[in-house]
Order: C-alpha cells, then structure tokens, then sequence
C-alpha cells in the first residue's frame, strides 16, 4: 500500500521496482491526495488499484488504514511503501513481510539506504538511522513489569517501526490499523503491539533506497514536528535545554565530518552546508520540546501472540 501525492520521477522507479518483486505482491493499492503530475495514471497502468482523495481528507495514519483496507483479505502480511521508497532486488516485498510473520513478531521493518545520487548530508542523515542498521534486530517482546519500568526516552528507542518500508501482519493489522494522527502513525502502531506482548524486527535483508533531500526551512518543520509527538505522546523532551541541543548540534557535525571525509569529491558547500543544516534541525528539535508534556496513550486491546522463546528488547 502507497500513499501518494505527485511522486514524481521517484515514484516510478518504486512502480517499476515493485514489477520486478518475487513473488509477485498479492495485491497494490495506492492511495492519491490530489497529484497532478501523472502519478494516478502512472499508478494505473501498473496495475494498482487507485483510490483518489481530496488533499484535505489525509490523514498519515487514516488514509492508510483506508488503502489497506482495499487489499485481499486472505493476506498474511501487508507491506507499507511511500512513494519515493525503492525496494532493492527481487525478494526486498517477500522478506519483509516473511520477517513480519516469524513466531512472536508482529511488524518488521526494512533497511534503508541513501538513494545514490544523493548528497553527504543525506548519507549522513540516512546512515545514523536505526533502519540502516546491516544485522537484523529484534525489540521485546515486552513482559508488564518491563513496561512499568521504561522511562519516555526508553519509549522512543524501541518504537522502531518506519512505514517508510515495513510489513505488519494482516490480522493483526485489522485489528488495530493506524491511530488516525498527523505525525508518529508508526510509532503509534508499534506501541500498541509492543504493549500486546508482540516483537517488532528490522529485517535488513529487504533493502529500500530513500533519503530526504533537506533545506534549512524544510527541515524545521520535520524535527521540530517529531519533538513535539513525543512531548505531547510520551513525555520526552528530545532536547530539554540549551546544553543538549549544543551538544547533538556536535554530535551530527561530527558524523557529518565523516562522511564528508569519505567522499571521493567534496561537494559543493560543504561543512558549512552543514552547520546551516544542522543547526536548523537541533534548534527545531528544541521549540518542539517546549510546552506541557503528556503521557503514553492506554494501549489499545490486541490479540496477544502464542508462547515462544522470550528475547531481551
């Protein structure tokens, strides 16, 4: 399922990449807010079923639980894209959703890498994600007394579940879908299946290319939007005070340095594209983390997994 606006040239490699997948997908739904650059009709003559919506009407995690729900029902698992994902290889859509449906998990999530024409800043940003990590990954399952003790910041490292590229198994999917939300629809899902006693994997056999490309004005609104759900959602100023934003403004440089230092040509504008960026990012992170702090939703009630093997989160 891919939600879509103008996906542009992104978008069809993603179609043609997922024409090349074996076995072949059961079912491709796309779900389009009001593209007008030949996204639907590109969607179309992919064979997808298109579902068109007002751009007024999305919503991160209802329009997908619309999209979803269009599928077969006789589904073992459904796989989340967005549009400028590109799976990589032929079996990136069967190990995942294989991964998905292993004993006791719920959700897997893929490996993501920076799209190759993409610039140092992007590579750096990709490559210091969780979902780029090269061995897979198991988080929880979570017994009650485990759950009691996580702190806000413990919250935010095993909430990983990207639907940039991730499957989730059908029934339970079902059963729970996405919160309807503006921001953190993953993050929200993979809270309500940790807190059912599920696992969440990264799979790092299934590989997608995808990397935002950002300026200083776009990336405000991404850091300071994420800041601000896990305030409001759990608790946690990502950066509490000016000290900690100094500190992860050199924390990213540093990163930045060496990935600079590994390319072959030094790209234009260099560390001082850097500084600029990043600077915009932990300063946006901090707005964010201002204002009254909420709490942990109640968890909503699913089908807990049978019995298997416990594994430390």
């Amino acid at each position: 399922m891919v939600p879509t606006l103008d996906g542009g040239a992104r978008f069809l490699a993603c179609l043609a990449a997922l024409k090349r997948q074996r076995p072949v997908p059961g079912a491709l739904v796309v779900i389009d807010s009001g593209s007008s650059d030949g996204s639907v009709e590109a969607a179309r003559a992919a064979g997808a079923q298109v579902l068109e919506i007002a751009p007024e009407e999305f919503d991160h995690g209802a329009t997908r639980n619309a999209g979803a729900a269009a599928l077969p029902a006789d589904l073992d698992a459904i796989v989340f894209l967005v549009q400028d994902a590109i799976p990589q290889g032929e079996d990136c859509l069967a190990a995942l959703a294989s991964a998905a449906c292993a004993p006791g998990v719920a959700a897997a999530t893929a490996r993501q890498v920076s799209p190759a024409e993409a610039g140092f800043l992007t590579a750096s940003t990709v490559s210091a994600s969780p979902f780029a990590a090269e061995k897979p990954r198991r988080t929880g399952p979570l017994d009650p007394a485990q759950r009691s003790r996580l702190t806000p910041s413990d919250w935010r490292d095993l909430l990983l579940l990207d639907n940039v590229a991730c499957a989730v198994r059908a029934e339970l999917f079902r059963e729970s879908g996405f919160r309807t939300t503006t921001h953190g629809e993953d993050a929200l899902l993979a809270y309500d299946l940790l807190c059912a006693g599920w696992a969440l994997a990264h799979e790092p056999r299934a590989v997608v290319e995808h990397g935002h490309v950002y300026d200083e004005d776009s990336v405000v609104s991404r850091y300071r939007d994420d800041a601000r759900f896990f305030r409001e959602t759990f608790g946690l100023r990502v950066r509490p005070h000016l000290l900690s934003t100094l500190k992860g403004y050199n924390a990213e440089l540093r990163r930045d340095r060496r990935v600079l230092a590994g390319q072959s040509r030094a790209p234009q504008g260099g560390m001082a594209s850097a500084r600029r960026l990043r600077w915009a990012q932990v300063f946006a992170q901090r707005e964010g983390s201002r204002g009254p702090l909420g709490s942990p939703p109640d968890p909503r009630p699913l089908p807990r997994p049978a019995p298997v093997a416990s594994e430390s989160a």
